[in-house]
């Protein structure tokens, strides 16, 4: 984001270019901007937020399951704001692309949703599991909540 533009500027911005796919917009606080995009328009979005808006620090991506879906929460930051992106992804079909071609740095934050949620990011280059070990169970992701210790490790419990 540059100097001086306001969270209506941004909405704004965004709104002209991306129009209807925006939808749920909030500023809980002050610089503080919440918006939900559709699945397929997030690469989109995020490269004209970095490229357009100047959020050009990735801070985190937050996955939590929602019961009907997983949510995922793409936090960029720009001078001293703070853009989050939600997006849905049904259990049915958790996919979502990988915006590693913006940000290198999403990676082991990406191989988390796929760890931890089963999510399948498309287009992360293979690599080991993070963070959990290489030989954890195929298919057990400790944060869904449908999961137990026991799908993991039956033998045990």
């Amino acid at each position: 984001m540059t100097e001086g533009q306001t969270e209506e500027a941004i909405r704004a911005k965004l709104e002209a270019h991306f129009g209807a796919l925006l939808s749920n917009w909030t500023v809980q606080r002050p610089r503080r901007m919440y918006v939900d995009v559709p699945r397929e328009a997030l690469v989109e979005i995020v490269q004209f937020a970095k490229e357009k808006l100047g959020f050009g620090h990735l801070s985190t991506i937050t996955g939590l399951d929602a019961g009907e879906h997983l949510e995922l929460i793409y936090h960029l930051f720009g001078s001293g704001e703070l853009l989050n992106l939600k997006t849905k992804l049904p259990l049915s079909d958790p996919k979502v692309m990988t915006i590693t071609q913006l940000f290198p740095g999403a990676e082991p934050y990406e191989r988390e949703l796929e760890d931890m949620l089963g999510a399948t990011v498309e287009g992360l280059p293979p690599g080991r599991h993070y963070p959990l070990p290489e030989d954890w169970p195929s298919g057990q992701h400790p944060l869904r909540k449908s999961w137990k210790i026991s799908d993991a490790y039956p033998q045990e419990v």
